[in-house]
């Protein structure tokens, strides 16, 4: 059996982490499967490779080329050089994150899936959408790819009640959508040998996103004073900060242009492996995020922390262990801000955090083994 995932790659580190953990499932219920991936720039062959995953046989800028290739090409032989032809798979994962909204329009909602599932469908392939967000659906373009993609997809799963409703305000009477949380919560973080929790106690994670997504000016500009405010304060509370990035130069930057307006820079780690990113959360005494996985490695590893957010799904993840306390604004008073860093970071307060968001991740964690059950069925019918 060939599997294509689609959604994951390598660069962001929340869709690297949930290329993992589809991995971990995948392998145990279906050793043989192979796993399939189109090449990009944010998917290179040589990282494929290195966890053992072939690469789709499909060049959109020589696609008459291709087809000629794959007629004339014995599967076996494309197989052996590590490649699969379309025809080939079987079942396709969008594991996405989010890419199916206002936000990110009807051209890739597209190329994603909906210019391909009618056909594949067609073909007798099952399309699984797993655990993300989605929408607000208002433009009429998007409307009818995303009708389009529901009517002909096998299982859709939303991680939100937001995004379950912008799902059924398309297709009310569709039982094939389902409201199932993130899925990365039950992948284990792995600790690099050289982080030292004496000298990087609390992690902050920025985001470009706060800049590139929202439309208020002001925000835009607020957004990075509030991270020179959070350093300072805790600093305050006598704790030692570090940025910690979740994806690529343009966090790093945010981090750069913060501490070069701070007095004394903090440390910057860059890991390239999730597992680690995830370890290094879950061993920090607390986690300032504006990344919706740190926030997710965070909270499943109950190690309290605070986020900003760009969209719906920070405050629908908070929402979802009980913990609406954790949220920033980027135009919150500092004395506020202030009050939320001291109860993050106060023994008392943070030791009841830990309490609850414990409880909380045991609950999450169970509905993704139950999402993972119906994927499975749905995989082996």
């Amino acid at each position: 059996m060939f599997i294509e995932l689609r959604g994951v790659e390598f660069v962001n580190k929340g869709a690297e982490l949930m290329l993992y953990a589809i991995l971990q499932e995948l392998k145990k219920e279906f050793p043989n499967a192979k796993l399939v991936m189109e090449k990009s720039g944010r998917a290179p062959i040589a990282k494929q490779r290195e966890l053992g995953i072939l690469t789709k046989f499909r060049f959109s800028r020589h696609k008459k080329l291709v087809d000629i290739l794959e007629k004339v090409i014995p599967s076996a032989l494309l197989n052996a050089g590590g490649y699969v032809k379309e025809n080939q798979i079987q079942i396709v994962l969008d594991g996405s994150g989010f890419a199916f909204g206002d936000k990110w329009g009807a051209n890739k909602a597209g190329s994603r899936l909906a210019d391909h599932i009618v056909r594949w469908k067609t073909e007798g392939k099952k399309v699984i959408l797993l655990p993300q967000a989605f929408g607000p659906f208002e433009d009429e373009k998007l409307r009818a790819k995303m009708k389009l993609i529901i009517d002909h997809a096998s299982l859709v799963f939303a991680r939100d009640k937001i995004s379950y409703d912008h799902l059924l305000g398309l297709s009310a009477t569709k039982t094939n959508i389902k409201q199932r949380p993130d899925f990365t919560n039950l992948i284990k973080g792995d600790v690099p040998a050289y982080f030292e929790t004496s000298k990087n106690e609390v992690a902050i994670i920025p985001n470009s996103q706060m800049i590139a997504k929202v439309k208020d000016a002001g925000e835009k500009e607020r957004y990075p004073s509030l991270l020179e405010n959070v350093v300072e304060l805790v600093r305050e509370e006598g704790f030692a900060p570090f940025f910690l990035i979740h994806e690529g130069e343009s966090d790093k930057a945010i981090a750069d242009v913060v501490n070069k307006k701070i007095g004394q820079p903090i440390p910057v780690i860059v890991e390239d492996n999730p597992l680690k990113v995830k370890g290094i959360i879950g061993n920090s005494k607390a986690v300032i995020t504006s990344r919706f996985h740190g926030l997710v490695s965070a909270l499943s590893q109950a190690t309290p922390c605070l986020t900003t957010g760009w969209s719906h799904k920070y405050e629908m993840l908070l929402e979802d262990y009980d913990y609406s306390e954790g949220m920033l604004y980027t135009d919150m008073a500092t004395d506020e801000l202030r009050s939320k860093i001291k109860y993050i970071l106060e023994p008392f307060s943070s030791n009841a955090i830990k309490i609850k968001l414990e409880e909380k991740s045991l609950e999450q964690k169970n509905q993704t083994k139950v999402m993972w059950s119906e994927v499975v069925k749905m995989i082996a019918q």
